[in-house]
This record gives structure tokens, C-alpha cells and sequence, in this order.
């Protein structure tokens, strides 16, 4: 083709642009969007996508009865670029749910692109919804929401009645905009974990993975947090602590910055707050800052009389996961009429949360007072787990439960302690014995003592920390025990 054949051929596909009424945007990060009407429905695409660029592909073929030259598609994808970026607005760009004046809006990511609007009236389905959503590889369609009890779900859930209050209670908060508490799931082999994980994924944000390991790194948490709605770990083994400061930010809001693929100065930003599940035989939360934002929820073993086939079990889920989905989606519109009424005397770590669970507990089927006491002793739970997992808690204790208090230098402290632990150690009762990630300098003594702070508060330790001319020191002062909860 000559340069005046391809300009005709581009002039032409902006006029078939055109008379489609495609519309072109882009987003906060200035990525261009086109809305295409498809089948009678409309779909949003990325510009650079493949199913854009087959669009292209195929209205020029239509003009020009064979098949274009790969320049020309080029072409054309870069002048649709350029109408989106320079004289298409900004607009968001939403994956899977989204909040829009007063409404939830959840992509159903069927093949008519409809979504589910929930307000505080009740929900429907509408076959476009005022906000773009975008769909990444591998996501799948939710039910056709039918009337129906999201109490129905508890026959799948080998889940206790105190901690079915909280799961529920974070599985409608999952279609708010956060932040999100971390959903732990720990048990025995063969106590339902991963079929838990896989229920919640099919409510919230079904995919062809449904369950995954741990993303090895940053990048790959933001790409999954970007890709998706809801990020589920299954069967993890222990979490390293960069991974667990990832996952705090993942759940609570954060943004990773990486330079772009094939270019020197060009940066792709992630920004992304997602909610998170995952299952372990042991608690994988050990860290103070992640267990503070985490749902700790233990199951037992199935017995062997309730056990079930994956198939049969699989088609009694799916039969009612219709009815399961409308009363979630009931509790969801109830929680937005009272959401706004709630007042808490005193707020936890992830109050949006405990604000929300005091919201629904009553149209989840719970008496007032359960959701917030189910909570208060998750809290607590959370605390003594950070201690025990910590490398000098209990050296710690041992420590101030014979001598009461200390008054010094991080330097000082750490000598103390090695003292008393290698005493310990060596003597006939060896009450205490030396953690393997024991600190090996006062900077990593005094980070850990920071670390696990709020939790020794919790058991009766007061920490206080300040500067005088001769340096900083440290205080500590036993002043009461609180102990441990039994467990059931």
C-alpha cells in the first residue's frame, strides 16, 4: 500500500470508530481505554489490548477485503492511542468491584457485561453500570444472583459459630473499598482449608486459578493486586518478613513503582488495596504489624461421617450458589443503610472493619454484641500469637517477672538478656531457652522491642523509650500479667 492508500484506510477506521460510537478515555496513569459495542452490550478494552487491536484488524479487513498490513494496524491503534490520551476524558478504570455516588457496583464479568448495583434500597442487575470496568485474564463470570440466605453458606464451611460471624462478616465487607483485614485460615491436614478458600474465591471473585502460592516478590503481588479483585494463598508453609510487609500494604493500600518494560526513564506504577485470604496447617501470621490487621480462624478436622465428595459437594454448592450470592448481596445493601449510624466506643486497628461487622451482624443472622466480641477476642488471640512467635517475648518476661523493671541503654538490655538466657540454658530447670533469630546487636533488639510493642502493652509490659544527654535509653516496667486465653 501507498502512503495515501493507508492514510484512506485510517481515515476510514476512525470513521467506523465513529459511527459505532466507540468511545476513547483514559485513565489516572494515562493508559488509553476504548468502550466497544459488542453483540448488542458494550465492552471496555485497553487500546494496546489484543481484542482492540483484532477490532482494528477486522474493520479494516472489511475495507479493504484482505488482510492488513501489520504497519497499518499499527497505525491505526496509535491514532485511537492518541484520541484517548489527548482528547478522550479521565475516567477510572475499576476491576471487579467498584463505588460509585453511594452505589456498589460488582462486574459479573459474564459475557453481556453486566453488573449487580447495590444501594442502599436493595440490589439489580443492570445491563451497563456508570463506571468502566476492565477484565483481566483468567477472570471468571459470578452467579445470576437469585433471592436467597447468605446463611446457606455455613453448610459448606467448617467454620466454628464465633469465628462464622467474622467470615462472614469479611466476606461482604470484600465488595467494599477497604481497608481490608488479612482472612488466616490455619487447621490440621484434611480440616477443609482450601475448600473454604475456594468458596469465598467463587463468592467474591471467581478465576480459572483459583487458588495460588505466594507471589515471589513485590512486582508480582502489585500485578496480581492489579489483575484482581481478591488475592487467594493457598497451602503456604511460613511467610518471610518482606512478604508479610508486602501483604500489610496489599490489604491496606499501597503502590509499587518499577521501571517500564524496553524503556530508560519510563516508570509503571501499581497502586492497588485488595483484600486477602490464605490457609497454612500452622498460623502463617507471626509478624506483630500483620497479625494486627488479620482474621485468625482456626478449623478442625472433618470427621469422617460429614466427609463428602469434591463432585457432590461441588454440584450442592453450585446448585445454591445463586440464592448464596443474593443474600450476600442483601446483607451488602443492609450494611449501606446502616453503616453511616454506627458509632464504636473504641476503635480497633482496622476500624472500617469492626465498623462494618457491627453493621451487618444482625442481618447475617447474629444478636447484636457477637460480631464486636467475636473481634475483641480475635484481637487478643492476635496478640499472644505475636508474642510467642517473637524471637525475645518470652526471654523478656522471664526476665521482668524476676527483676520488675529496667531503666538503660538497648546495649545493656541485650547483654541482660544474653545473661539470663544462656544462665537459663544451662541450668537444670532450662526455663528459657535462646530463639534461633535471637537479636545479635542492640539496633536489632531495639527494632524487635518496637516491633512487638502494642502486644507487650497487651500482657502487662509498659515500654517507654526517650533521650537524655548521655543518650537514649529504655524502660520497661512488668505491671500486670493477663493471661492467655484457653483454647476451646
Amino acid at each position: 500500500m501507498n502512503a495515501a492508500q493507508r492514510e484512506a484506510a485510517i481515515v476510514a477506521t476512525k470513521e467506523k470508530a465513529r459511527a459505532s460510537s466507540l468511545e476513547f478515555f483514559h485513565d489516572e496513569y494515562r493508559k488509553a481505554y476504548a468502550t466497544v459495542p459488542v453483540a448488542g452490550h458494550r465492552e471496555t478494552w485497553r487500546v494496546k489490548s489484543r481484542d482492540f487491536r483484532l477490532w482494528v484488524m477486522q474493520t479494516l479487513y472489511d475495507l479493504l477485503q484482505f488482510a492488513p498490513p501489520a504497519k497499518l494496524v499499527k497505525d491505526c491503534v496509535e491514532e485511537f492511542e492518541m484520541t484517548a490520551i489527548c482528547r478522550g476524558e479521565k475516567k477510572n478504570v475499576y476491576v471487579r468491584v467498584a463505588e460509585h455516588e453511594g452505589a456498589t457496583y460488582i462486574d459479573l464479568c459474564n459475557d453481556s457485561w453486566q453488573a449487580v448495583e447495590v444501594t442502599t434500597n436493595g440490589w439489580r442487575v443492570v445491563d451497563e453500570s456508570p463506571v468502566k470496568f476492565r477484565r483481566a485474564t483468567g477472570m471468571t463470570a459470578l452467579s445470576i444472583p437469585q433471592p436467597g440466605d447468605l446463611q446457606d453458606v455455613g453448610r459448606f464451611l467448617n467454620i466454628e459459630h464465633d469465628s462464622l460471624v467474622l467470615l462472614l462478616s469479611w466476606l461482604t465487607f470484600a465488595f467494599r473499598t477497604g481497608p481490608y483485614p488479612v482472612l488466616t485460615i490455619s487447621g490440621v491436614q484434611g480440616s477443609g482449608k482450601s475448600t473454604i478458600t475456594r468458596i469465598l474465591r467463587a463468592l467474591i471473585d471467581p478465576s480459572i486459578a483459583e487458588l495460588t502460592t505466594t507471589p515471589k516478590s513485590e512486582r508480582d503481588f502489585a500485578i496480581a493486586a492489579t489483575n484482581s479483585h481478591l488475592i487467594a494463598m493457598d497451602n503456604l508453609s511460613e511467610i518471610s518478613p518482606e512478604l508479610s510487609d508486602v501483604m500489610c500494604r496489599v490489604a491496606t493500600g499501597g503502590s509499587f513503582r518499577t521501571r517500564e518494560l524496553y524503556t530508560n526513564d519510563e516508570e509503571m506504577i501499581f497502586t492497588y488495596r485488595r483484600p486477602l485470604v490464605m490457609n497454612g496447617i500452622e498460623e502463617l501470621a507471626l509478624r506483630p504489624d500483620l497479625l494486627d490487621r488479620s482474621i485468625l480462624i482456626h478449623v478442625k478436622p472433618i470427621v469422617q461421617e460429614q466427609r463428602r465428595d469434591e463432585q457432590t459437594f461441588r454440584g450442592e454448592f453450585d446448585q445454591l450458589r445463586p440464592q448464596i450470592f443474593g443474600g450476600l448481596l442483601n446483607v451488602l445493601a443492609a450494611g449501606l443503610q446502616k453503616i453511616n449510624d454506627v458509632r464504636l466506643s473504641q476503635s480497633p486497628r482496622m476500624a472500617d472493619f469492626a465498623r462494618w461487622g457491627v453493621a451487618v451482624e444482625e442481618s447475617l443472622g447474629f444478636r447484636p454484641g457477637e460480631f464486636l466480641a467475636a473481634y475483641n477476642s480475635n484481637i487478643e488471640e492476635a496478640h499472644f500469637s505475636a508474642l510467642d512467635a517473637s524471637p525475645i517475648a518470652s526471654t523478656l518476661q522471664a526476665f521482668l517477672t524476676e527483676c520488675g523493671t529496667f531503666d538503660g541503654t538497648a546495649l545493656r538490655l541485650l547483654q541482660l538478656l544474653t545473661t539470663y538466657v544462656e544462665a537459663h540454658e544451662n541450668g537444670s530447670q532450662k526455663l528459657v531457652k535462646k530463639h534461633p533469630r535471637f537479636p545479635k546487636s542492640a539496633n536489632q533488639l531495639s527494632a524487635e522491642l518496637a516491633r512487638i510493642e502494642p502486644n507487650l502493652n497487651k500482657r502487662g509490659i509498659r515500654v517507654e523509650r526517650g533521650r537524655t544527654n548521655r543518650g537514649r535509653f529504655i524502660r520497661l516496667d512488668y505491671v500486670f500479667a493477663m493471661p492467655k486465653p484457653q483454647a476451646a
